[in-house]
C-alpha cells in the first residue's frame, strides 16, 4: 500500500509540474483520474514492487540529480572543446570498470549516468563490472577514479 500511495504522489508531483494547472477544475479531475487508472494498471500488472516503485530511493535520486546534471555538463563541454580543438586529443578505449553496486535500481542508474555523460558509453553491464567506451583517457580515469559510483552507492545506503 505505501508504494502505491508513494507512486500516487510522484505522478501527481510530476502532473503537477508539467501541467501547471492549479486553477482550472475540469482539469485537475482528469488529472487525478489518470494517475488513478494509471496506479490501478499497475497495480493489476504487477508493476508496483520495489523494482517498479523504488520508493525508499527518491529521497537519494534528489541529492543525486545535482550531480548528475552538473556532471553532464562539465562532459559536453569537454567533448565541445575536444570537437572544434585540433590541439586536444580523442583516444577511444573500451574499459572494464568494476562495480560494488548491490541493488539493480543503483546498477541500472550507475550505468545510465555513465551513458548520459557525453564522451561515455556503457556497452555491456554483469553482476560485477561495466564494459565502458570511453573518448578520452580523462574518461576512463574519471570512471576508475570511482567518484559516480561512490554517489551511486549512496542511493542505496553504502
Amino acid at each position: 500500500m505505501m508504494r502505491a500511495l508513494s507512486l500516487v504522489i510522484l505522478l501527481a508531483g510530476y502532473w503537477a509540474l508539467l501541467s501547471g494547472q492549479f486553477h482550472n477544475g475540469f482539469l485537475i479531475t482528469c488529472g487525478v483520474l489518470c494517475i488513478a487508472f494509471v496506479c490501478w494498471m499497475a497495480s493489476r500488472m504487477g508493476l508496483i514492487d520495489d523494482e517498479g516503485a523504488p520508493a525508499r530511493y527518491y529521497v537519494g535520486l534528489l541529492l543525486y540529480v545535482p550531480y548528475i546534471a552538473w556532471q553532464v555538463i562539465l562532459a559536453n563541454w569537454d567533448v565541445l572543446k575536444r570537437i572544434w580543438s585540433s590541439e586536444l586529443a580523442i583516444d577511444p578505449r573500451l574499459t572494464r570498470i568494476r562495480h560494488g553496486t548491490r541493488a539493480g535500481f543503483v546498477t541500472v542508474t550507475y550505468a545510465n549516468s555513465i551513458t548520459l555523460t557525453p564522451g561515455t558509453v556503457t556497452m555491456e553491464v554483469t553482476e560485477t563490472e561495466m564494459l565502458v567506451l570511453s573518448l578520452t583517457k580523462e574518461g576512463e580515469d574519471g570512471l576508475i577514479d570511482g567518484d559516480m559510483e561512490r554517489r551511486c552507492k549512496r542511493l542505496e545506503g553504502g
